[in-house]
């Protein structure tokens, strides 16, 4: 009976925040002046029952679990670059809670709260050493030569040929309304297409179609990237056409005891591979 009340409660705040944010959508295109002051600082989150952190450093960079990501304010609206693609995340402010809705439908809830001081010490142990952040970065060692592994793979201690020879492919995430091409190709360059898609009708009063309409959008993104870790879990680093790097936390799809070897989670959204070199 709790589990089945949680999951109302659940489905009551999905619908609350997604009804507020469509209210801010509609209204004239202003952001209150006061939305980033109350943004400003370090939350404490849960995401799919995982504790995460988000930090609004500026008006321009966040943080998520440490990782800095660009983004812009809209009404009702976080605005995240991740790669080539800007992501709405819908969010919900009420007495020091935030509340944010992603593409997806899940929801991620969250408190202020005092940053500790060992992520107050780690952050500023990076910003006065950059340099260590760039070592992790696609470098004159990759790629590989691409090639099928003659030995036992060990799936926490893979060497770069093994992770070259499983990542090199297209990877697509989808949503209702958006694609997102990722193309991992084994010289160690990258190709990356977003499009968003929207449709619509018109309609007089009666109810008679009298008309319809189309919008589209799409970005491209091209540049160099490495994988770090293993071939459950690791980091993914894409270095684009401007020497921009982003940085992708990867994690191997497990649903119960089942692992999908060809789904991956690249920071919290789920990719298929379509498409593999060989």
């Amino acid at each position: 009976m709790k589990n089945l009340h949680d999951r109302i409660n659940s489905r009551v705040h999905i619908l609350a925040l997604a009804v507020a944010a469509l209210f801010l959508l509609l209204t004239p295109s202003r952001v209150s002046a006061d939305v980033y002051a109350q943004l400003e600082g370090y939350w404490q989150c849960q995401e799919d029952g995982e504790p995460v952190t988000l930090e609004f450093k500026s008006r321009q960079q966040l943080l998520y679990n440490g990782e800095a990501f660009d983004y812009q304010l809209a009404p009702g609206t976080i605005q995240v670059r991740e790669g080539a693609s800007l992501v709405n995340y819908l969010f919900m402010l009420e007495k020091g809670a935030l509340m944010i809705l992603s593409q997806d439908g899940s929801v991620t809830q969250c408190q202020k709260a005092r940053k500790p001081k060992a992520a107050q010490t780690k952050q500023k142990s990076h910003r006065s050493a950059p340099q260590s952040h760039q070592a992790q970065s696609p470098d004159q060692g990759w790629p590989p030569v691409y090639a099928r592994p003659q030995r036992n793979i060990d799936e926490d201690n893979p060497d770069a040929q093994a992770l070259l020879y499983k990542f090199a492919g297209r990877w697509d995430h989808v949503t209702s309304n958006t694609l997102t091409n990722l193309f991992l190709k084994p010289d160690g360059t990258y190709e990356q297409a977003y499009e968003a898609g929207y449709s619509g009708q018109f309609a007089d009063q009666g109810g008679y179609q009298t008309g319809h309409w189309d919008a589209t959008g799409a970005q491209q993104a091209h540049g160099r990237w490495k994988v770090v870790g293993g071939l459950r879990q690791g980091k993914l680093y894409l270095v684009d056409q401007n020497g921009r790097e982003s940085v992708y936390n990867y994690q191997v799809h497990i649903r119960g005891s089942e692992i999908y070897w060809g789904e991956y989670f690249f920071n919290g959204q789920i990719y298929s591979v379509k498409y593999i070199y060989r």
